[in-house]
């Protein structure tokens, strides 16, 4: 193989031999990503001031009292940002820089200062006690094979995981992400609906006891629908409604909005931060039942996610996309994973849009219970953990102008962890759900820190 290769390139083989013990280490802690160049039309006009709920001004008013300067610099920043990388490094590549190292390794002062920290968090599978819930555990706890999920003990989850949220909060975190599964609706668990409807009422007044009026958005999940009447109309009265949820803002958009193209039921919307944009994505998109536990992003959304990428990328926004299901095969372990029920169904379709566009950096999903981590076409896919199930963690994620740092947070429930850690008796199965080390802490490169 050295010969020819020499003889095609007239390359010093012996040369390049000598140096692979030192390529080898660089290569593992940098990807290069090759990136698409086809760019896509846009197919909805869109004005994206009149998408801004007043947590959206909020925050930008917060970022301009931080720094009077910000706002401009962060502008002048993007617009140098995007086109000077790419000349640095190749015309349609894209760099990414994932390191699985200490989270002490990382000086946050020499990544700049922070744009926007948020919270996330997913699967809390809440269920107030009640004679189903004992009746589902018994038959559960008798079952040959068992998972960790401890809806046995969801109630004790709930405060300890809001109160560290409160601590997040107090030390300056602008907002929270529930990705999805706040109870045990859906299939599998044949929770009878108005337990379904109390857990989840109940799930808010917690939720609003300990956290108040600090904002927290909640994407829907396939447990989150009706598990006998179908749909999201009472997950939609409850976190939906600014009276409902009692914060006076929306965490899904109504039908008063130009996204909703006429549809009142629609749960996706976007939050636009400096020159950044995030993107919530319903996975439950056209899909009443849950079947099998598989996820969809019908064709108006798609069409409304399509017209977010193009407007972001005129405002030269990075994005981070958000969303229940997976879209893309971690790059560990696979063999657990259900092509059918862990996945949005049409996934080609959603990724096929997403390689158009090299300014999506990011897509953040839960679902599957475990901290996984890939890349394609330069975005990557990061799944995380339960709330509700070892190894019992919620993420933090830190935007800095040309960073995003993520890392994982354990609920200090030391006796639930090692009882979810037991009751799980699948052969490995703990291992997957904590991750990869690259999983748990990752930072990624999104532009030429010098340019700012």
């Amino acid at each position: 193989m050295y010969g020819s290769h020499c003889r095609r390139y007239s390359c010093p083989c012996h040369g390049a031999v000598m140096l692979l013990p030192l390529l080898v280490p660089m290569l593992i802690l940098q990807i290069w990503v090759t990136r698409s160049t086809e760019k896509g039309s846009a197919i909805l006009a869109s004005d994206s001031d009149s998408y801004f709920s007043d947590v959206d001004r909020q925050l930008r008013e917060r970022n301009r009292a931080r720094d009077p300067q910000a706002c401009c610099q962060r502008k002048q920043a993007a617009a140098r940002s995007h086109p000077r990388i790419r000349r640095q490094l190749h015309p349609s590549g894209q760099f990414i820089l994932l390191q699985p190292k200490p989270r002490s390794y990382y000086n946050a002062s020499a990544l700049g200062k922070p744009l926007l920290r948020f919270a996330l968090f997913s699967d809390t599978h809440f269920w107030m006690p009640s004679n189903a819930r004992s009746a589902f555990l018994k038959k559960s706890d008798s079952e040959p094979v068992r998972d960790g999920l401890l809806v046995s003990d969801s109630e004790q989850v709930l405060p300890k995981l809001f109160t560290q949220l409160a601590a997040f909060a107090a030390s300056g975190g602008d907002f929270a992400i529930h990705l999805g599964d706040i109870v045990c609706g859906g299939g599998t668990f044949r929770q009878p609906s108005e337990e379904y409807r109390r857990s989840l009422v109940s799930y808010a007044e917690q939720e609003r006891a300990q956290l108040g009026r600090w904002p927290i958005f909640h994407l829907p999940g396939n447990h989150d629908l009706d598990p006998n009447m179908g749909g999201l109309s009472i997950w939609r009265d409850i976190f939906c409604s600014p009276l409902a949820n009692g914060t006076g803002f929306r965490t899904c958009v109504t039908q008063t909005d130009e996204q909703a193209q006429g549809d009142p039921s629609v749960n996706y919307r976007s939050l636009h931060v400096g020159a950044w944009r995030l993107i919530l994505l319903d996975a439950t998109d056209g899909l009443k039942q849950d079947s099998d536990g598989h996820g969809h992003i019908g064709r108006t959304q798609l069409l409304w996610l399509e017209a977010e990428l193009d407007d972001a990328l005129k405002k030269r926004q990075q994005v981070i996309l958000m969303m229940h299901q997976l879209l893309a095969m971690p790059a560990s372990e696979n063999a657990w994973l259900d092509l059918q029920q862990d996945f949005i169904d049409n996934r080609a379709e959603v990724i096929a849009l997403l390689s158009r566009y090299e300014h999506v950096r990011l897509s953040l999903h839960g679902h599957v219970h475990a901290n996984s981590l890939t890349t394609q076409h330069g975005i990557a896919f990061v799944s995380t953990a339960a709330a509700g199930e070892y190894p019992m963690q919620w993420r933090e994620v830190i935007v800095y102008p040309c960073d995003l740092k993520m890392t994982t947070h354990e609920l200090d429930m030391p006796a639930l962890l090692e009882k979810s850690k037991q009751r799980d008796n699948r052969a490995g199965r703990n291992a997957i759900k904590m991750g990869p080390a690259m999983a748990n802490s990752v930072i990624l490169r999104t532009c030429d820190p010098s340019s700012t």
